[in-house]
């Protein structure tokens, strides 16, 4: 298991338009052995918004002399990507899963941040565990507990600093391996599908007419909708432009912000 725990840019109220991913930790536990058996961890500097606020540092402890110096948000996903491949996890699918506490790092914060930066979702971080889930049937208690929380029903302390993505992930394997201790069965329970990823903005090509449009949806129907209402014709037929046609929902999840259609 992969443990993932995300810190972002933030601000009091409402995150900064686009949230950046500033840290991208992971912990590797392995259920044979019942132990960790290795760490990764990198600050990302953000490109959008800088500049760190005061809130930020205050909840997460990273300084802006942390980020600055540090690896943009594509080279930081391909830094974990090759440190995934390091440990012989990406050589088939099912090697291993990401363990996530919520929902929120792989279905909302990793796909805005690759639409924002331009670069594909990998397909191995389109599924994952959500440790809360395991927690709820293991104890039978309810899933919208936090960390601390679940640390505490399991007699543990927190270690660490809540917030700082590398703790969090120390503090989940130990959630993690207390579960497994305890019987848990950790099987995948959630999956970002095409439908569930950013509004893709998109140019269309039809003859000599070109339009920019966002598909709010990644389904195929609503492409098909999409460019028969911006032509005002019916359109059966959507390819790339060097003549690759577009037949199923997973084909748009490859589609990178600004593609060009026709």
């Amino acid at each position: 298991l992969v443990v993932l725990d995300f810190e972002a840019t933030c601000r009091e109220g409402e995150p900064p338009e686009p949230q950046e991913i500033i840290e991208f930790p992971s912990v590797l536990v392995s259920l044979r052995e019942g132990a960790v058996v290795a760490e990764h961890e990198s600050f990302v500097r953000p490109v959008f918004h800088p500049r760190l606020g005061a809130f930020c540092t205050e909840l997460t402890g990273i300084r802006q002399e942390d980020v600055d110096g540090a690896p943009a948000f594509p080279e930081a996903l391909a830094a974990h990507q090759a440190w995934l491949a390091s440990h012989g996890l990406l050589e088939r699918d099912g090697a291993f899963a990401f363990v996530t506490c919520g929902e929120w790092d792989l279905r909302s914060m990793l796909p805005r941040q690759c639409a924002a930066s331009r670069v594909p979702l990998p397909r191995v971080y389109r599924r994952w565990i959500n440790v809360k889930t395991i927690f709820a049937r293991t104890l039978g208690r309810s899933a919208s507990v936090g960390m601390p929380e679940m640390l505490s029903a399991l007699g543990l302390e927190l270690e660490g600093r809540h917030h700082r993505g590398i703790d969090d992930c120390r503090n989940i394997a130990r959630i993690v391996l207390e579960l497994a201790a305890r019987g848990a069965s950790f099987e995948i329970t959630s999956h970002l599908y095409p439908s569930q990823m950013p509004a893709l903005p998109l140019t269309l090509h039809l003859g000599a007419h070109v339009r920019e449009v966002t598909l709010k949806k990644r389904q195929l129907a609503s492409l098909l909708g999409l460019a028969g209402s911006t032509f005002r014709t019916k359109v059966a037929r959507v390819e790339t432009m060097d003549g690759v046609e577009l037949t199923s929902d997973e084909e748009l999840a490859e589609l990178l912000p600004g593609a060009a259609l026709r």
